[in-house]
């Protein structure tokens, strides 16, 4: 369910970047208010800027100008160790490589977010175990990363972006290495996390968002700028 909380807003962002004496522009002028329960699908072809723009909204990286709002927080004006904290508490991403620790454990690797937080380890075990059963791969937490097949990676990865409980999941690319089927397991993952009020962002050219069974919102992108659908 959408709400009016205004979860992320981006006010007239630019990013360049400078190769071989020359300045590249990767996003011009985005405007983008996501509401606290929406889910957003950022839509283009690869080069259009959307990895790029999931990155400024994740904190890691910087704008070359405007601004990028976490709540009414600027996590792009935060030096790198409170935008980490910030991103620790309330983001959680879920990438096209998955980014696992493949010598370590599924149960392993899914703690690796709580060890920076403080608690004790009884909460460790019961916040990862929620995040191991909603993701569908609590039947594989002691199997080694290596060792999963690649939906048991996403998932395992699924879990990991959950552990925190952020109320924002920014997914980068989430199927290109998935099958149809593993890809359809995994939407409906996102359904279950769209109807528990979650933020999602996503960054893909799949053309399975394009007709997803919950209400989202599809923004397209061209050479940097979001444009008209």
């Amino acid at each position: 369910m959408m709400s009016d909380v205004m979860m992320i807003q981006i006010e007239n962002l630019y990013r360049t970047f400078h190769h071989a004496g020359n300045e590249v522009p990767v996003l011009k002028d985005i405007n983008l208010n996501i509401q606290e329960g929406e889910c957003v699908i950022l839509k283009g072809v690869s080069g259009s800027g959307k990895t790029s723009l999931l990155s400024l909204i994740a904190g890691l990286d910087k704008p070359s100008s405007g601004k990028v709002l976490i709540e009414g927080e600027p996590i792009s004006k935060l030096p790198d160790l409170f935008a980490s904290e910030l991103r620790a508490k309330k983001i959680g991403m879920i990438f096209q490589h998955f980014n696992l620790f493949d010598h370590l454990s599924v149960e392993e690797n899914v703690t690796i977010p709580l060890i920076p937080s403080g608690l004790q380890m009884n909460e460790i075990e019961l916040k990862v175990d929620n995040a191991l059963t909603l993701a569908n791969i609590a039947h594989k937490k002691e199997a080694e990363a290596s060792r999963l097949s690649g939906g048991e990676k996403q998932r395992t990865a699924i879990a990991r972006a959950l552990v925190a409980n952020p109320n924002i999941i920014l997914c980068d690319e989430p199927t290109a290495n998935l099958d149809r089927d593993n890809s359809l397991l995994f939407i409906e993952i996102l359904k279950e996390l769209h109807a528990l009020g979650k933020t999602i962002v996503i960054a893909t050219h799949d053309p399975l968002f394009d007709t997803l069974s919950f209400k989202s919102t599809i923004i397209p992108m061209v050479d940097g700028q979001i444009v008209e659908s």
